[in-house]
C-alpha cells in the first residue's frame, strides 16, 4: 500500500430474525434490516464504522461487536466506531435476568448471536474488499426533519414544532474506488429513524423495520450500488415530519394517542424516499479531495449530573425540580478520514448542539450521536427552561450543552 493512497472496503450483511420473532413486542418482519460495515486505511491506519439497524447497544453487546471489529479488522480505541441507526422499529436485547422465562431468554439470545453473526460477516467482507479508494464531501440537506417538541396545555411534550430550531445540514462523504463505483456512502442527519414507533397494523401486529434510515440507505444502494451507512446526528429534539403515532391534547391537556395504521407505512415510504433522493443528489455531486491519513482520538469529559426522571412518571409538567446529582463522565470520538472530521459523541444531544460545533469549523464536519455507547439525553439550555421531555429524561443537569460543545471544538482545533 501506498503510503499516500487511501484504500476502503464496505459490506452489507441481513441481520436473520428467521428465529428471534416474536419477540420484545415485535410480531413479524416489515422490511429487512442490515447490518453495514466500512473500512477506511490510509497511511498506514485502519478505521472502521459498524452500523446497525436496531434502536440502541447495551453495554455488553456493544462489547461484543468492538470484539468482533478488532478481531475481523484489526481496528480497536478510537478507530472503531459501532453505531445503532436508532430505528425505534426493532426489538432491543435484554439482559438475559430481566426476562420471564427460558423461552423467552432463547430468543433474546438467538436475536443478540444474529446481531453479532451479521456484524462479523459484514466487516470481514468489508476488509476482502478493501481497495483503492478517492473520498469526496459535499453538504446535502436532510429534508424531513422537524423539531419535536411542543407546547401544549399541561406543558412542553413531543410532538411536530415545525417553527423550532431544526438543523437541515446533512453532511456526505461519497467513497469511490479506481473505476469510479461506489464503494460506501456515510451521512449523518438531524432526524430519528422513527416514522413507525409504536405503530400496529390494523390487525394489531407490530412490525420490525429500519424505518426511515434503512429504507432511505436501501434506496440509495439500489440507485448507485456500494452501501450506505447513515448515522444518528444531533436528533435528540428532532423527528421525521409525518409519524404514524401521533399525541394529542385537548384544551384541558388531556392526551390522546392515535395511530395512523397502514397509512404509517406510506408516510415511511414517502419520506424514506425523500431522504434516499437526497442522499443520491448529494453523493453525485461530492468532490474529491486528494488529502490522505487517518488519525482518532478521544476525549473524556465530566459534566454536570441530574438525577433522571423515571420514565414511566414522565408526562407534561409546569412545574418541576431538577436534582443535581454530582458530575457524569462521557467520551468524544474524534475521527479524521482525510481532511474530513467525523465527532462522535454518546449521548443525544440537540439539533443546535450540532450545528454550533459545525459552524466552528471551515471544513467537513460529520457529527454522530449514541458512537459507542448511548448516554440518553443531552439538551439545549432552554429545554430545562421549558421542561421538556428531554430535559427530564436526562442525566446532564444544566450547563452540560455549553461545556461539551467548548470542550469539542478546542480538541478539533488543537488537532
Amino acid at each position: 500500500m501506498d503510503e499516500g493512497e487511501m484504500r476502503a472496503g464496505a459490506a452489507r450483511v441481513a441481520i436473520d430474525l428467521g428465529d428471534v420473532l416474536p419477540f420484545d413486542g415485535f410480531d413479524e418482519l416489515r422490511h429487512e434490516v442490515f447490518a453495514r460495515a466500512l473500512i477506511i486505511e490510509g497511511t498506514g491506519r485502519r478505521a472502521c464504522v459498524l452500523s446497525l439497524e436496531v434502536t440502541s447497544i447495551a453495554p455488553a453487546l456493544l462489547a461484543d461487536l468492538r470484539e468482533v471489529v478488532e478481531d475481523a479488522a484489526n481496528c480497536s480505541g478510537a478507530y472503531s466506531w459501532v453505531v445503532p441507526t436508532h430505528t425505534f422499529s426493532m426489538p432491543h436485547v435484554r439482559t438475559p435476568g430481566h426476562l420471564a422465562d427460558d423461552a423467552t431468554r432463547n430468543r433474546n439470545e438467538r436475536y443478540r448471536a444474529a446481531l453479532v453473526a451479521a456484524a462479523r460477516t459484514a466487516v470481514e467482507r468489508a476488509v476482502a474488499g478493501i481497495r483503492s479508494a478517492t473520498l469526496a464531501t459535499v453538504e446535502g440537506e436532510c429534508p424531513v426533519n422537524v423539531n419535536r417538541d411542543i407546547e401544549t396545555p399541561a406543558g412542553w411534550w413531543l410532538g411536530s414544532n415545525p417553527g423550532g430550531f431544526a438543523d437541515h445540514t446533512m453532511p456526505v462523504l461519497a467513497i469511490r474506488d479506481a473505476g469510479g463505483e461506489y464503494v460506501a456512502v456515510l451521512a449523518t442527519a438531524d432526524v430519528q429513524s422513527s416514522v413507525l414507533d409504536g405503530s400496529r397494523d390494523s390487525e394489531g401486529r407490530h412490525m420490525a423495520s429500519g424505518d426511515l434510515f434503512g429504507f432511505a440507505a436501501m434506496s440509495l444502494e439500489r440507485e448507485l450500488g456500494g452501501v450506505a451507512l447513515l448515522l444518528p446526528g444531533a436528533a435528540g429534539d428532532q423527528g421525521p415530519a409525518e409519524r404514524a403515532m401521533n399525541v394529542l391534547f385537548d384544551a384541558a391537556g388531556v392526551k390522546q394517542t392515535v395511530d395512523a395504521h397502514e397509512d404509517g407505512y406510506r408516510m415511511l415510504h414517502q419520506q424514506g424516499q425523500a431522504l434516499g433522493d437526497a442522499l443520491v443528489e448529494a453523493a453525485r455531486m461530492a468532490r474529491e479531495d486528494d488529502a490522505t491519513g487517518i488519525d482518532a482520538r478521544t476525549v473524556d469529559v465530566l459534566l454536570p449530573a441530574q438525577t433522571r426522571a423515571d420514565f414511566h412518571s414522565l408526562a407534561p409538567h409546569r412545574t418541576y425540580e431538577f436534582h443535581a446529582a454530582g458530575e457524569q463522565r462521557t467520551r468524544v470520538y474524534l475521527l479524521r478520514l482525510g481532511n474530513v472530521e467525523l465527532v462522535g459523541v454518546q449521548p443525544e444531544v440537540s439539533s443546535a448542539f450540532g450545528a454550533t460545533v459545525r459552524a466552528a469549523r471551515s471544513g467537513s464536519v460529520f457529527f454522530a450521536t449514541l458512537v459507542n455507547g448511548g448516554q440518553k439525553y443531552l439538551p439545549a439550555p432552554d429545554a430545562y427552561e421549558k421542561i421538556t421531555y428531554e430535559a427530564m429524561n436526562s442525566g446532564f443537569a444544566a450547563g452540560s450543552h455549553e461545556r461539551l460543545v467548548e470542550i469539542i471544538i478546542a480538541a478539533l482545533n488543537a488537532a
